[in-house]
This record gives C-alpha cells, structure tokens and sequence, in this order.
C-alpha cells in the first residue's frame, strides 16, 4: 500500500519538554518538496517481513561497511555484502560476501587553499596504482569517490572536478575490464540541494565529452540532516548570533545553491517557534533524525530522480544510512551525548527501532513505475548499514550509537542482534532473469557463402543470494526448442541482486543470407525454478536483403 505523506504535517514525537541542544554534535535535515509513499508499519500485510523461515545461505540485500574488527561475524550474520571505502578486496571477507571496491578522489588546491581544476585519485590511474586492483578484481562494481559533495570531509569536488574524474576513471577501467562496473559516488543524504550537485554534474559531463555520462550503478546514502543553520536575528536587539547561517555537519553541496540548503532552526529561538518552523519542507529539525517518513522519501526522490533523467533501468545502491547523532552515558546512565529538542537521546533502542523500520521498508519498496526493471520493480537492491564496527577510527567514531560489534567487548550490540535477526527473518534463494538476449549483423564467407554468428544472451541473478550450483544456457533455431544450437555451462557463483550480469556466447554456423531467429532457455532443468525463454534474431548479409516498396 502507498499512502500519501502530507508536507508540512509531519508528526511531533512525544517526548519530555526538556531541551539541550548540542550544536557541536548537530544533526543533519533532509524535507525536499517531492511527495513519497509513506509506510503503514502496522497494517499493511504486504510489507511484513517473512517470519520462521531462517537465511541459509548470505543475503545480498543486506550489506555493513566495516574493518577486520567485524570479520568474525560477517558470516554467523549471513551478511552478504561488505563496503570497505578501499579498492581492494579483503582477505577476510568469504568467498560467497560480495564487495564493491572505491577510488577515493579529492579536488586539489593551492598553498592558500584555493581549489585548483584538477584532482588526486588514490589509487592513481596507472597500471601499477587502480589497475592492479582491476586485474584482481574482474567484473567489480567500482564506486568512484565518497561524499564527492562535502566541503573539507572526504572527497570534496566541485560537480565539474568530479565529471572529470568521473569520466576518467569509467574508461580506465572499461579498458582494462569491459565486464566491470562503474558507479556514481553516494552523497551525504538526498536533498534539493544534493539533487542539484548531481545535476551539475550531468550537465558538466555532456558539455566538455559530448555525451550523456554513462552510468552502471547508482549510490546514495541517506543520512537525515541539515545543511546549514537558518539565518537569524534576534527580535528584541536585532543582534545576529555569529553562526547564523553556517553550515552544519552535512554543509551545502558544492557549488549549489545555498538557498536551496536544508535548514536548522536558529537555537535562539524558542522551542515553540523552532518546532513550528520543522513542520516546512525547507526545514528540520534533531528530533527527526530518526524519521522513517522522511528517510522513505529520500529514497524516492532518489529513483525519482534517476527516471526523469534517464536512469531508471540501473541498479541503485544504498552504501551509507544509520544514526550518527553521539550517544554517551556517565556513570549514573545519564545521557551525555546529542540531544534533540525534547531533551531525549539516541539511544540504542531508538537506533533500533529506526533500523527495523527503515529495514522493513527496503525489503518491500517496489513500483514498477519508479523502480528497477530487472529487480521485479524494487527501488534499491542493495542496502549497507554504518558501520558493522569502530574500524579503530578513534575520536571520530567515538559516541557512535548504530555500531552493530561492542568495540570494547567484541560482541553484538542490541543493533548487531536486530541487524542478524532481520537477515534471519528472509529466504535465501537465487532467482534467474534474461537481460538481453543480442541480434547479431554479420557478413557470408567470400570463399563458402556461409556466415557464423556469435549469439549472445546476457543473465542476472535477481534474486537475494548467489547460485549455489551450475545451470544450463541452451540455444535453438526454432520456437519449439527441438532443434539446438549450442549450450553452454554458467558456473555456480553468479551474485544476486541483479547488479552484475552473465554473458553467455554460442556460435552458429553455416548461415545463409537473409535474417535468422533464434532461441534461448537459461536454466533448462529448472535447478533454480522455472526456465526462462527469450529470443532474437541474426541478419546475414544485410546489403543484399531487399525490403518490399510502398507505395501511396
């Protein structure tokens, strides 16, 4: 069931009317004018998470960025998808997790801090730098930069620096691997302000390459912040407080708008007016950090996005999303860390509740007129909490409330068994769909007057777990499928999620000029369901095919 998420009403959360607000730890706002489906948690069937059945094998669906401190439980968890914001792949990570791998990127400047037109990427792109890790890694899902948006804080690109850096990296590594994949990078959250970044950034790769930017994979992440504090003055002596209009932790994407940021109410303000003002698209307020509705119409506006720019047809991948609003207790259990306006904490119970809710969402969010054609409609196919661990990041990942591993103890928090449960709540089965099947255009031999052609059909797994064992790909010339072509053996392993494809080639030979339709059934004895049949055709010797004449 879709329900509509009225803007402008969206509900206070009752709490006590005690108020702290720690603006060194602020959060962050997202309310774009874009309506989204909202999420009847308690009524709607269809959205029920399977219950009594456990995950036999690792789910796809469910991935965790995370270090070596996490690698004991990635597959107790069957966790099925691993981000490790490096190019490499982890030695620790077992051999049925998938990974995608990350060029990281920063836009260079001057001794005075001036940005320059030009970056670093780490690796370099040399043989000796990324392409050493391509060649590890064929047909890789590689993610080109992280959180190119944010000023300072990871990679830090104007939307032209990085349509550069963009461009440059796709054909590196489609020379070296033409099975890999490229993905955007995933910015802080999904805003007005974020939408308009990626814009620019479209926009800037047509004008300088002459064509629309080719894209594998899309990411995003989807953090609830604002963007800058409000511009304010005070009524009573029409002073203005010095951090008026600031950015805040997500900061305004480069090179946009600023008038377009997400906004914090100024904490001068009584809490009356501050609450009043979150009921506006164009503000938000801490307590909302943990809004299920507003994380749900990121998510929307996102493939919204992609469609009304020609994306829909590509995978989208959600690499960063959890609280990160500090949680921290004294020795009396009293809460030290953000606050929100209510004076409550983010405790674990409400990270908790947040990540079933959010969780419970993304296994069911389908509209096939939003969502991925190959993944039977569903908006995201992939979804990554932060973080499985501290990754010994220090004072930076100190108070982080969504770790899923005890960094003291090295069990699972309340967070880790929720995650786990969740994942145990699924089936796991792998589920095959044909992409594309190819027409071919060849010439005769100029010696026999027979022509050979290479038949083509591309596979993805769409289901939530790779394939256990091999299956068949059969070729025939006729519809009945009595007359075969040629077969071929697709290996057990293919990944699930319908993110990377299989390609599976036949040759046909001694083809007279003239077209030629042929047939293709993928998974013929039904190892993992029914078999799936499509076909296509083959042209030989075009030239010499004469269409009939129409006339009026």
């Amino acid at each position: 069931m879709k329900m509509p998420f009225p803007k402008g009403k969206r509900p206070l959360r009752p709490s006590s009317l005690a108020i702290a607000l720690l603006l060194a730890c602020t959060g962050f706002l997202f309310v774009p004018s874009m309506a989204y489906a909202a999420f009847n948690f308690d009524t709607d069937e269809v959205f029920k998470l399977a219950t009594g059945v456990s995950a036999t094998a690792p789910n796809c669906r469910y991935g965790v960025t995370a270090s070596p401190k996490g690698a004991s439980q990635v597959e107790s968890m069957k966790i099925g998808w691993v981000v490790t914001f490096g190019p490499d792949r982890p030695s620790w990570l077992p051999a049925n997790v998938a990974h995608t791998p990350m060029v990281r990127l920063k836009q260079n400047r001057n001794e005075q801090g001036a940005r320059l037109p030009s970056y670093t990427a780490s690796p370099p792109f040399t043989e000796s730098g990324l392409g050493q890790y391509i060649q590890a890694n064929p047909g890789a899902v590689w993610i080109i930069g992280n959180e190119v948006d944010r000023v300072y804080w990871q990679d830090d690109l104007m939307p032209e620096i990085y349509a550069d850096a963009y461009h440059d990296a796709y054909h590196f590594i489609k020379e070296r691997d033409p099975s890999a994949k490229v993905a955007v990078s995933g910015l802080v959250l999904v805003s007005p302000g974020r939408l308009q970044y990626l814009d620019k950034v479209l926009e800037a790769y047509r004008a300088k390459y002459g064509t629309p930017m080719p894209v594998d994979v899309w990411t995003f992440h989807a953090y609830i912040f604002p963007e800058r504090i409000e511009e304010y003055q005070r009524p009573s002596d029409g002073i203005v407080p010095p951090d008026s209009g600031n950015p805040v932790f997500a900061s305004i994407a480069n090179g946009t708008d600023p008038s377009i940021a997400l906004k914090l109410p100024h904490w001068w303000r009584p809490l009356s007016e501050q609450l009043d003002l979150c009921s506006r698209d164009d503000y938000y307020c801490i307590y909302e950090h943990d809004s299920t509705d507003l994380f749900i119409q990121q998510v929307v506006a996102m493939r919204r996005w992609m469609k009304e720019r020609g994306y829909q047809n590509t995978p989208l991948l959600l690499t960063e999303w959890s609280l990160l609003h500090q949680y921290k207790v004294d020795g009396n259990g009293q809460c030290l860390g953000t606050k929100d306006e209510y004076g409550n904490c983010f405790t674990p119970q409400r990270v908790t509740n947040f990540m079933e809710e959010s969780v419970q969402y993304l296994e069911n969010a389908i509209d096939p007129d939003l969502g991925y054609p190959l993944d039977n409609g569903r908006l995201v196919q992939q979804w990554a909490w932060f973080l499985m661990d501290d990754a010994n990041l220090g004072d930076f990942i100190d108070g982080n409330p969504s770790l899923l591993i005890d960094p003291v103890h090295g069990n699972l928090t309340e967070m880790g068994q929720k995650y786990r449960d969740l994942i145990a709540a699924t089936t796991t089965q792998p589920n095959l769909v044909i992409d594309q099947v190819f027409a071919a255009v060849v010439d005769s031999d100029t010696q026999n007057g027979a022509a050979t052609a290479t038949l083509k059909v591309s596979i993805r797994n769409n289901g939530n777990t790779p394939t256990s064992q091999p299956f068949q790909v059969k070729f025939y010339q006729d519809a009945s499928l009595s007359q075969q072509i040629g077969e071929a053996t697709v290996p057990a392993g293919l990944e699930g999620c319908a993110i990377n494809d299989m390609v599976v080639e036949v040759e046909w030979e001694n083809l007279g000029p003239g077209t030629h339709r042929y047939w293709v059934t993928v998974d013929s004895e039904e190892v993992f369901g029914s078999s799936k049949t499509s076909s296509s055709i083959v042209i030989v010797d075009p030239k010499q095919i004469f269409l009939p004449m129409l006339y009026r």
